[in-house]
């Protein structure tokens, strides 16, 4: 269960990257699987819902392509209990500055409709800001609410920067780090923390994924 999954993956200013999914594009789509290369080291990423997105594996990384704010899991991903650690260096090449993308853990219930799914998020945005939330069937908690960081790149000259983003879930306290720098400290009974892996993206956005990992610290 701690073992390390090695994965090559991986906007309206109203919605702050956290928007529900576009009429058309109903969130209980069944999931996609995408194949990757086989010597790539991944054999599928599994995105909800699968109208409207695309994802294409590419030389240890993953570009993602969406219509609908997605969830994406590394396909045989096992369930984690903490300790653990989710890390990924996710880079925005276009995408509007208030749509949010970042890491999911505690996920359970991924491939049903938002009504059957439970997890908990870390975002960042193109202003230098994160946002930490879970979710909970229909209701999605904030945990901290958009908070600029000085550690979070922003846009530049119309697209985003790469930012290294880590979720350390302990027993009793989750650690939520970017670019090295710790950004904020949660109890771990304010969030989901038994479950799958993943990265969440909002509406519109086309995010390169890379060295994404979930497993022992």
């Amino acid at each position: 269960m701690h073992r390390f999954l090695a994965c090559a993956a991986l906007a309206t200013l109203a919605g702050c990257g956290d928007s529900a999914p576009r009429s058309g594009t109903p969130a209980d789509s069944t999931p996609s699987p995408t194949q990757a290369p086989a010597d790539s080291g991944v054999a599928a990423w599994t995105t909800n819902p699968a109208e409207g997105v695309s994802v294409t594996v590419e030389d240890g990384s993953a570009t993602v392509q969406t219509g609908p704010h997605t969830v994406l899991w590394p396909q045989g991903a096992t369930d984690l209990a903490p300790p653990y650690t989710v890390r990924a260096t996710l880079t925005k090449d276009s995408g509007r500055l208030h749509e949010g993308y970042g890491l999911v853990f505690g996920g359970t219930g991924l491939d049903a409709a938002e009504a059957g799914q439970a997890y908990s998020y870390f975002l960042v945005r193109g202003d230098g800001s994160f946002l930490i939330k879970r979710r909970d069937a229909a209701q999605t908690p904030v945990i901290r609410d958009w908070t600029r960081h000085p550690s979070i790149n922003r846009d530049a000259a119309g697209a985003g920067r790469a930012n290294r983003l880590e979720v350390r879930v302990g027993a009793d306290t989750v650690v939520f780090v970017a670019n090295g720098a710790e950004v904020a400290r949660v109890p771990a009974a304010e969030l989901a923390v038994n479950g799958r892996p993943g990265i969440r993206i909002a509406h519109d956005l086309v995010l390169r994924v890379a060295g994404f990992r979930a497993g022992a610290p």
